[in-house]
This record gives C-alpha cells, structure tokens and sequence, in this order.
C-alpha cells in the first residue's frame, strides 16, 4: 500500500468509527495514572510530603523573580485532618457544650446530673460529626483526583484530533477521495466543550475542598494533589470490619451513654438528646419539639422513666443494626470494585497481546495496515473504564474507613 492509499485508509477509519477520537486519546494516556496530569512535572516517583506546605515570607525577606513559583501539596490526610478540625456544626456543639456547663449550679445536683449526661452526649455528637466532614473532604479529594485525570485524557485528545486533521488537510489538497476535515474540526468542537466541562468540574471540586478544609480559596485552586487513586483493595475481613465499627463509631457511643445514664434527674435533658442522637435527626428537630411539646404536663413518674430508658435502648439496638449493614455494605462496593479491575486488567492484557500479533503479522504482510490502530482504540477504551474502577474503588474504601469510625489524625 501506498502513502497516499495509505492516508485515504486512515481518514476513512476515523470518519466511520464512532468515538474514535476520544479512543486514540485515551491509548496514549494508557500508560500513565491519575498523576501523570498533576501540573508541574510531578509523578508518584517523586512525591511532595505534606510538611513541604508554603508559607508566607517575612515582609524583610526578599523574593528573587527568578525562583519557580513554590508548589503547595494536599495529600488525603491532609484535607481529612483540616476538615476534622474545621468541622462547622461539631464546633458549634462543642461550643454550646462549654454554655451549659458554664450555667450549672454546682450546689445543685439535678442540674449537675442533666449538664453531665448533656456534656458526654453531645462531645460524642461533636466527635461524630467531625468523621462525617473528614469523610467529605477524602470523597472530594478522589473525585478531583478522576476529574484531573479525565482533563489529562481531553488535552491528549485535541493533540490527536489536530493530527489527524492535518492528514485530512493533505488528503484534500491531494485530491484524495474521503478527507473530511470539516468533519474532524467539528469533533474537535465536541472535544472543546468536553475539556470545559471537565475544567469546571475540577474548580467545583476545589471549591470544595475549600469549603470542607477552611483554607483560602487562591491556595487550594493551585494545590497539587500528590495522592494516587487506589489500584488495589487491602484485605477486609468483614466481621473484623463489623466489630471495629460497633467498638469506634461516636454515634453509637453517644446513644449507648444517654440510655445507660438515663435517670430521673436528667429525664428532660434526656427527651430533647433523643432527637439529637436519633439517625437522621438533627438539633433543628430537637430544638423544635422543645417548643411543640412545651403545652404538656411534664411527666416525671417511674412510668415516663422505665418509657424512656425502653425507647433508648431500642435506639441503641436500632443504631447497631444501622452501623453493621453500612459497614457490610461498604466492603461489598469495596470488594465489587477489587473485583472489577481484576477483570479489566485480564482485558487489558489480552488485548495487548492481540496488539502484539497484529504489529508482527502486519510486518509479514498478512494484515491489513491500520488492523493494529483499532486494536489500540479497543486498549484504549479498556483504560478509560479502568481509571472509573480505580475512582469507585477509592470512593467505597472511603465509606468503609467512615463507617468503621477510623480515627483521623488532628
């Protein structure tokens, strides 16, 4: 085959194959990881450690124009600790746990006994809520880490598209039959609007992080995540995973003091932490059955009592119930996610070694030239799902971490 037949079989092939333009971007980003696509050259084999973090010079200190610009880097543990520390509503329970014992009357022991149990109840909410916005901030940091990833693989696919528009070009003003560069610079519009797509994704991501982690805006937007997404699962025996969530997680401790603790002399304090420690209620509710309520009798009888101390003890079994099927059911994603890139990496190899025979028989002249392109797409495509596997995993293993109620450094 000729150069120019040889030019007219290309066009044709990328005029007629569906998607293939974001396919042979995507086999050229194959090889690398989500961190190939961290700015400034950076790679997993060359890291920056958390306590690399830039601070503000001294107004005496003088900065010479031509030093590189100082790279910040977030690892998750970093987002995770910020978010722990900067939890918005555990600081508000923790402030209000400082008004109440602040107002008890020492010489007054019913008013000691309720600001006790109130203390001990919400310090666990507190602690419970901080978890929760840890949580948040690794779900955001995997999520950008894909979205940056995704970016990457659009940049490779406009290079792509402008080479292949070039051979276009020459077909036509050869006179070849099918160079259609009209078509290839209407996709490449296509890959534009999906490159701005990604790019916003990315700056709501960080925005984000922003918001969970209380640092400034400016920083996070040039922060380098220095983290990979996960290729691998560790090994999770379920029970184990069950019996450290019961052990760890704040909510159910929180629910386990108030109906141990439960006495005549904290009864009222005890009604209004119900609707606090209770799963899916918040203070908004608890704050408003106060005032709903506020027309009845108080009932401070031994019946009201023995009512009460049933009721949180059935929340206590509930809440147990909660906690181990969330807990089974972030191994399974984790586990399900393991599963799957397992199987697409015996894909990928397979593939691959169809590649390898193609290139050889194409040599010997018994394949068509091209045969091997469509077989790199297919790579290609496998890829693409991979590095969404890889984002599944990272996102299960964080539920699981949460659901265990794994402690974050401060």
């Amino acid at each position: 085959m000729n150069r120019h037949s040889r030019i007219v079989f290309i066009v044709v092939l990328v005029a007629t194959t569906p998607g293939v333009m974001l396919l042979l971007a995507k086999s050229r980003a194959a090889e690398s990881t989500v961190n190939r696509w961290l700015p400034g050259g950076l790679t997993l084999a060359n890291p920056l450690s958390a306590t690399e973090l830039v601070v503000e010079s001294s107004a005496e200190s003088t900065v010479d124009e031509k030093l590189p610009p100082p790279v910040i880097s977030y690892t998750v543990s970093d987002v995770q600790r910020w978010a722990y520390a900067r939890s918005p509503e555990a600081n508000l329970i923790e402030a209000e746990i400082k008004a109440v014992m602040r107002a008890v009357d020492p010489k007054d022991p019913e008013s000691c006994c309720s600001a006790l149990l109130i203390r001990d109840v919400l310090r666990e909410v507190a602690l419970a809520r901080r978890a929760d916005d840890a949580m948040h901030a690794a779900v955001a940091y995997h999520q950008l880490l894909a979205a940056m990833a995704a970016s990457g693989f659009v940049d490779e696919a406009l290079r792509s598209q402008d080479e292949l528009i070039s051979i276009a070009e020459q077909a036509e003003r050869l006179n070849l039959p099918d160079g259609d560069p009209l078509k290839l610079q209407q996709a490449r519009v296509e890959l534009l609007d999906l490159k701005s797509q990604q790019r916003f994704t990315e700056l709501k991501l960080r925005q984000e992080l922003s918001r969970l982690t209380g640092r400034d805006e400016a920083e996070v937007a040039i922060a380098v995540m220095v983290d990979s997404l996960p290729t691998a699962a560790p090994t999770i025996v379920a029970g184990q995973a069950v019996q450290t969530a019961l052990a760890q997680r704040h909510d159910l401790k929180a629910v386990t003091i108030l109906a141990a603790r439960l006495n005549t002399c904290n009864l009222d304090a005890a009604r209004l932490l119900m609707g606090i420690v209770s799963p899916g209620v918040g203070l908004s509710l608890a704050t408003a059955t106060k005032g709903l309520f506020s027309c009845l009798k108080e009932d401070h009888s031994d019946d009201d009592l023995g009512d009460r101390r049933r009721q949180a003890n059935n929340l206590v079994e509930s809440l147990r119930h909660v906690i181990r099927n969330e807990t089974l059911q972030a191994v399974l994603d984790v586990r399900a996610a393991s599963a799957r890139l397992k199987l697409i990496d015996e894909q990928i190899a397979i593939a691959e070694d169809r590649l390898d025979r193609t290139e050889g028989n194409i040599k010997l002249a018994n394949s068509s030239p091209g045969s091997d392109l469509l077989i790199q797409l297919q790579i290609a495509e496998l890829e693409g799902q991979r590095v969404g596997i890889m984002k599944d995993l990272a996102l299960a293993l964080d539920e699981l971490d949460h659901a265990r109620g794994m402690a974050i450094e401060e």
